[in-house]
């Protein structure tokens, strides 16, 4: 029977993209990882935050004093920080559990100072740098900021983010950096955030969360690799009638991979192990 933590984000994920709600999102994979959780006591704890951040940037002028002052709230005053000793751990993918812990992934952090920023009705966006994901402040006059949550608000130059995109793609030319530093939609960062969750989970052998982690992935927008991904964690925890259809679909939807012969044995050995099952 499906939880009542999916069914909210098979809601949430039928909405247009400027409707979804992402910290409300986040919460739901939380609480669907955990077992339980109550969202709307997380998203109060969230208000909370933005209003008394609102009182300390009240009268503040330019956006590197806004910034300055948020981040001397989340970061000095209440410690939140990346957890550089256990990056892996699930919980860093939890919402709620960054709120209460104060430690988090970048994209997790990113994404409560986003909810705050968005409260405040200040100008912040994502930013979807491989390897790493940081908050944008847009200021068309003084210049944009670049703010790692992760790190404690640091601020990063445009040059810093240029060459961690370089590091990742190799050759960078302007089309590839605008493509890269265009703000991310809701629906991009949840998938981001499950796709971390699922690395966790196969790092740890939890395939049965791992494969939760693939569903909503694939809830939020079809991606050939995700079936086939589902299909081979289907494969691992002996849904063998359900792997062998995604992974048939998916050897006729990229006829041109480069793992197909890998992924047709992988077929071939699971209708015979159904073969002998019948």
């Amino acid at each position: 029977m499906t939880s009542p933590a999916r069914r909210r984000f098979r809601a949430i994920a039928r909405l247009p993209d400027d409707q979804i709600n992402l910290a409300e999102a986040a919460l739901c994979i939380a609480w669907e990882d955990q077992g339980n959780g109550d969202p709307l006591a997380s998203l109060r704890a969230i208000d909370a935050l933005a209003a008394a951040a609102g009182e300390r940037v009240a009268g503040r002028r330019g956006s590197c004093a806004i910034v300055a002052t948020l981040n001397a709230y989340l970061f000095e005053e209440l410690g939140f920080r990346g957890n550089h000793w256990n990056y892996s751990d699930p919980a860093n993918s939890f919402l709620d559990q960054v709120i209460v812990r104060r430690v988090g992934l970048p994209i997790l952090l990113s994404v409560l100072y986003l909810e705050i920023g968005w409260r405040l009705r200040l100008p912040v966006v994502g930013l979807a740098l491989p390897g790493h994901f940081l908050v944008r402040y847009i200021d068309s006059q003084e210049g944009d900021l670049y703010i790692d949550p992760f790190n404690r608000g640091r601020l990063w130059s445009y040059a810093e983010c240029e060459r961690q995109i370089a590091s990742f793609a190799g050759t960078v030319n302007p089309a590839l950096i605008r493509q890269i530093m265009a703000p991310p939609s809701p629906r991009s960062i949840l998938i981001r955030i499950l796709r971390n969750l699922k690395s966790a989970y196969i790092q740890r052998e939890q395939f049965e969360r791992a494969l939760a982690a693939v569903e909503r992935i694939l809830i939020l927008a079809f991606d050939a690799g995700e079936l086939r991904d589902r299909g081979l964690l289907r494969a691992r925890i002996g849904q063998w009638s359900g792997a062998l259809a995604d992974l048939e679909r998916y050897a006729h939807l990229a006829p041109q991979a480069s793992d197909l012969e890998a992924i047709r044995h992988q077929v071939r050995a699971l209708a015979d192990a159904l073969a002998q099952h019948n």
